[in-house]
């Protein structure tokens, strides 16, 4: 097919307006905004554990492991690199048990739970020692009324 000059040039001039309209939709479509990268590295690092002991997750824990997969996880998000490239890069080095399992992170009420069982202990002992003091003797016991003779003492009788 034989294009003229002419429409070779208009041909050009359109694609060129074209890129020049697409270029900054592409570019804010793909670009994430300082809020938005600042979620995803929150995300990331409630994501991963701490491999100095993994109990505790990056964005908490204070050792120097933590501290430096902190800065790579934002360095990553900055490159643009994607969280599931990002988990699986941990999950290379540490091992699967890096990721935090949703199914172990305790719900609201266990911290709640050992107070509880103090209270609920404490109770427990005061009512045990009001029903212990409040224990009628029984009827064979003699009381410590004043009318009651004094028992001799059987030390005396030597």
């Amino acid at each position: 097919m034989v294009v003229a000059a002419g429409n070779r040039r208009w041909i050009s001039h359109a694609v060129l307006v074209c890129i020049a309209i697409a270029q900054p939709l592409v570019y804010a479509v793909a670009t994430e905004t300082g809020a938005e990268q600042k979620a995803r590295v929150q995300r990331i690092e409630n994501a991963v554990l701490a491999p100095c002991c993994y109990t505790e997750a990056v964005s908490r824990h204070q050792s120097e492991v933590a501290v430096k997969m902190r800065i790579e996880i934002a360095k990553w998000v900055a490159e643009g690199r994607t969280d599931q490239e990002i988990l699986d890069t941990y999950v290379r080095q540490y091992g699967s048990k890096v990721l935090v399992d949703p199914r172990t992170i305790p719900g609201w009420w266990t911290p709640w739970i050992p107070w509880l069982i103090a209270i609920l202990g404490v109770v427990f002992g005061f009512w045990i020692l009001n029903r212990w003091r409040n224990k009628p003797l029984p009827a064979g016991l003699p009381s410590s009324s004043p009318d009651t003779p004094e028992l001799p003492d059987f030390d005396d009788e030597e």
